[in-house]
């Protein structure tokens, strides 16, 4: 099979002179006031124009149609290499940097990714700035400058992007799935590169990177492969011109656009079963089979109508069935890494340990189910809830920020027509049982892959993938062994699943009486309190509702801790069954631990948001412990513990830092997401754990059933609702949701839950280290054999929330984050995570450096962040008038910022709330505060609280030594520290040791303590 790129005529639709205006009429949302246009440059660079008089940011994407399926052979990770160093500089703007400076001190923030088959690049700004950040951004594809010094320091950084994910299971195996595929077809490559692949191995043939990356982007990037999206708020006119004058010069080489024919799979590559040794501990399978595309029948969209009944968890379904055998305890279905020429549908689930010993007969569970669809007919009223969730999806789709908006729509461009360049494959539109029935019948044995990991495949193996060193082993599962395992399993009863009773119908606007901008309470008993926010902003058919269940006990001892973490992981497994359907209609819910007990979120349409709500607090009220389930979340809980010893070493210090500073807090167990089924988690992933987690692993494991059977009771006996209701909501309804709710757990006969008194109200209290000092807390990397990693985390604490304060401290780390960026990582190349950031404990602020480094050890890692501050200082102190104004008026800007969504909106009052600190007007007196600061003030501040040796300094410095610098290591634990330096060697004597911070969070009365 000859997988070479070939060439395919690219369309061309603008000849000499203007640019193209093309009528297309774009499938928008219902309630999208957007404005769209089509254009077609004269040298065929397409572009789509989106005018939005209410936005606060402007907004660009690139999308270029070559990925890492171009790389040449023997320059593996060429294509991403370009991504990173078109940042650089360019002709018109040659100095280093430059592009990134100037978004970050206008208020906006950069980004690229490489895929298999285009490379995209994004960036945000404010409003009055799009001009100039265009003009830089255009640079990128017409003349950047690709220096020698910046290539071989872009190579460091690339190579530090590569082994920061050498041991991350999710790269791993999905590099070896590309492993067993034909070496003929560019999916088999590794496509982001090493120093190996772009310094070591192009010297060793006589090859110049440099010039190779030249050639590369000489012959690649050319404007007919380009898809640009811009993002503003003037009118499409003005909008049209800029795009004009900025991209017009970009070259139109001629380049046909790429194609990649043939499956990567050949026959020997099917009917295999792949065992794998993970990183991690768990057991997971991954069923795969090659199969035709769904983007060629996007309209019909049959994948998403058969990962939808393979996906299923409720009554019937395969998952069901696994999860009621105790063998599963996830399950995931769809498709995966696809293109127009091949794709791959995919399930993955995630074993318990009988699970893992039943692996033949779950499979045999998944042929089998796959066999009732294949012969069940494709009933239509299954496509018509689905074609009803994903028009109402796609009508009250929430506004989501213009920089991800544009990158999402110009990687659509690549590959739909104009009028779906919005709406993509979200909703398949036409019944077509037949493309279904296609699909179900690709699902075969004769198809199938099979990749099953797990730590007990370890000494079995005899073969080494070759980019991330997986053990693994190969063994042909012919059809007929897969018939064997079919005909064996148990016979239980896989149907169906019934109608979708959570489905919206009522998706009417509440009429809204009194339009305030900030949260009332609405009403406050012994019991609960209520804060209140109706929607004047979004006007959508959805709410948002935030209830915190502040129970003392919860968190008392790391065995109640644990055993809070057992009860919300069971009651979100109770629940599953009947209300998984409700997620799968757009009404997320979550229950998790929190810092004060748990905490319930909803968010989605309001219709049927009650129904939902109320099933939950039954499901508490008259909670039962079912041994068999326990005994499963207990098995997960214990994985998820034993596992934290494989988080970054980055994540590992920024779970000390927070050990360190929390004065007596149980946070919830590591396997939760921070939030709803881990929808929006946060770019730096935090490690949540309360106490060391071996603490909570060997309580765990002293723990049975009826333990919890006796705690649950205790914990709830004292109770407080802190509730937040926000969105398409009336008042009156939400004060009769929360009067049921109080009824159902504080007044009925069954009732476990009592008031809590005054004086038990949690508070959230942070240590305040002492000025002139440097803590420094040194710890092995917990997997530091195979981890060559090292971390820095460089905490400046200064101030306790304080409006002055507050404001001084978001300018400084505006004004210093890009200059840290470029010094510490593109000049220096420590590591490919280098940042700084605000830090906020409870509402006590500082600064933080957070870097990651094979190069450097991190006491020597320490130092280079010190040499940094005095550098910045010069910078600072000889900053220019027009600078320090432009640099505040670029803040004022994304304080006033618009909330895009409910979701954003109630993140922030919430924050308010759950602190305790209710300055809902918080960015309107920080603008005003902005408005008066002086740049003497940012001087004074950074003097006094920042720069080395300055009198009010307070500084903890968390160093995490991985392989490479466990001497190191040693050396620090055994020198003597250098003057002002203390050594902390016992976490919780030192936070015994040290005085807090006031609390503002005080009980019923929100009162600082």
């Amino acid at each position: 099979m000859d997988s070479r790129p070939r060439e395919v005529e690219s369309p061309s639709e603008a000849g000499d002179g203007a640019a193209a205006k093309i009528e297309v009429e774009v499938t928008k949302p219902r309630n999208d006031k957007r404005g769209y246009r089509r254009v077609v440059l004269p040298n065929a660079l397409e572009c789509l124009l989106i005018s939005d008089p209410d936005t606060d940011k402007a907004a660009a994407s690139m999308n270029v149609s070559v990925g890492y399926f171009c790389d040449p052979d023997g320059l593996e990770g060429l294509a991403h290499f370009l991504e990173h160093m078109l940042f650089y500089a360019s002709e018109k703007y040659p100095i280093e940097d430059s592009y990134s400076k100037y978004i970050a001190e206008h208020g906006g923030s950069t980004n690229a990714y490489t895929t298999s088959e285009h490379t995209n690049f994004y960036f945000d700004v404010n409003n009055d700035c799009l001009d100039d950040a265009l003009d830089r951004f255009a640079q990128f594809f017409i003349k950047p400058l690709m220096s020698p010094d910046a290539t071989l320091r872009e190579i460091k950084a690339v190579d530090s992007e590569n082994q920061k994910n050498l041991l991350s299971d999710p790269w791993r195996m999905s590099q070896l799935q590309k492993h067993l595929c034909s070496n003929n077809h560019p999916y088999h490559k590794f496509s982001t590169g090493n120093w190996n692949t772009l310094e070591v191995k192009p010297k060793e043939k006589g090859l110049d990177t440099r010039l190779e990356l030249i050639n590369f982007y000489d012959s690649h990037y050319s404007a007919n492969l380009m898809q640009l999206v811009v993002y503003g708020k003037e009118s499409l006119d003005n909008i049209q011109t800029l795009v004009e004058s900025k991209f017009c010069d970009i070259k139109n080489v001629g380049r046909k656009q790429f194609s990649f024919p043939g499956h990567p799979c050949s026959s020997k590559d099917l009917q295999i079963l792949v065992k794998a040794v993970p990183i991690k501990q768990g057991h997971t399978l991954r069923v795969l089979w090659p199969i035709t595309p769904n983007i060629r029948h996007y309209k019909e969209g049959p994948c998403r109508y058969v990962s939808h009944l393979i996906g299923h968890e409720g009554e019937g379904s395969l998952f069901y069935i696994l999860k009621k055998l105790g063998w599963a305890m996830s399950l995931e279905s769809g498709e995966r890494d696809w293109s127009y020429e091949f794709s791959f549908f995919s399930v993955v689930i995630q074993l318990t340990d009988v699970g893992h010993e039943h692996m033949e007969d779950v499979v045999g569970l998944l042929f089998r189910y796959i066999t009732l669809l294949q012969t069940s007919g494709t009933p239509k009223w299954i496509f018509d809830e689905l074609l009803a969730i994903c028009e109402t999806g796609f009508n009250y789709r929430d506004k989501s920020p213009p920089m991800n908006y544009v990158a999402n729509i110009s990687s659509n461009m690549q590959i739909f027509p104009p009028e779906d360049w919005l709406i993509a494959s979200s909703v398949p539109s036409k019944f077509s049982p037949d493309a279904i029935q296609r699909v179900l019948n690709e699902l075969t044995p004769d198809n199938v892959r099979i990749f099953w990991e797990s730590k007990s495949f370890e000494g079995q193996t005899n073969l080494t993938e070759p980019w991330y060193g997986t053990s693994y082993c190969v063994e042909a599962v012919p059809p007929s062994t897969m018939q064997k395992w079919v005909e064996k399993a148990p016979n239980e009863d896989l149907h169906l699943p019934k109608p979708n009773i959570f489905i919206p119908t009522d998706l009417s606007l509440k009429k809204v009486e009194e339009k305030t901008s900030f949260p009332c309470m609405l009403r406050k008993t012994p019991f609960s309190r209520l804060w209140y926010k109706p929607d004047t902003l979004f006007f959508t058919p959805k709410v948002y509702i935030k209830m915190d269940f502040h129970c003392p006990l919860s968190h008392s001892s790391p065995e109640s801790s644990v055993l809070t973490g057992v009860f919300t992981r069971l009651l979100m497994d109770y629940l599953n069954d009947y209300a998984y359907d409700a997620e799968v209609a757009g009404l997320y819910y979550a229950v998790v631990p929190n810092d004060t007990g748990f905490q319930v979120t909803m968010v989605g349409y309001n219709d049927k948001m009650t129904t939902l709500l109320e099933t939950v607090i039954g499901k508490i009220a008259d909670f039962e412990v079912k041994v068999d389930r326990f005994s499963v979340i207990k098995e997960t809980m214990a994985k998820g513990y034993e596992n934290c010893k494989f988080q970054q070493p980055y994540q590992q210090a920024m779970y000390y830092c927070r050990l360190i500073l929390e004065e007596q807090t149980w946070p919830h167990y590591p396997g939760y997401a921070t939030g709803i089924k881990a929808r929006y988690q946060p770019r730096l992933k935090r490690l949540f754990l309360p106490v060391p987690w071996d603490e909570e692993l060997a309580a765990l494991s002293n723990l049975e059933a009826s333990d919890l059977v006796n705690f649950l009771p205790h914990m709830l006996a004292k109770t407080f609702i802190e509730c937040y209701f926000a969105g398409n909501i009336e008042p009156s309804e939400a004060r009769s949701v929360v009067q049921r709710i109080e009824g159902t757990l504080f007044n009925s006969s069954i009732s476990v839950c009592k008031s809590l008194a005054p004086s038990q109200h949690l508070t959230k209290r942070v240590v305040k280290l002492e000025r002139g000092l440097k803590y420094y807390y040194p710890a092995m990397c917990l997997n530091h054999q195979d981890e060559k990693n090292s971390s820095l985390l460089q905490y400046i604490q200064i101030h306790q929330d304080d409006l002055k304060q507050n404001v001084l401290l978001q300018l400084l780390a505006l004004v210093a984050k890009q200059p840290a960026f470029h010094q510490l990582r593109s000049v220096e190349q420590l590591g490919y995570i280098a940042l700084l950031r605000q830090r906020n404990d409870s509402g006590v602020r500082g600064l933080q450096f957070i870097i990651q480094s094979t190069a450097k050890d991190p006491f020597n890692i320490d130092a280079r962040v010190e040499a940094f501050l005095k550098m910045f200082e010069v910078t600072l102190h000889q900053m220019p008038d027009a600078e320090f104004k432009s640099n505040v008026n670029a803040l004022i800007d994304m304080k006033l910022e618009k909330y895009k969504n409910i979701r954003e909106e109630s993140a922030f009052f919430w924050g308010e709330i759950s602190e305790g600190t209710l300055k809902f007007d918080r960015k309107e007196a920080e603008v005003a505060a902005l408005r008066e600061l002086k740049k003497e003030e940012l001087i004074e501040f950074f003097d006094n609280h920042v720069k080395v040796g300055a009198p009010e300094k307070k500084i903890l410095s968390i160093q995490v030594y991985g392989c490479l610098h466990s001497s190191d290591y040693e050396k620090i634990l055994h020198d003597a520290p250098p003057p002002h330096w203390h050594g902390i060697t016992d976490i919780f004597s030192f936070r015994r040791s040290r005085p807090l911070y006031g609390s503002f969070k005080g009980g019923a009365g929100q009162m600082k303590l």
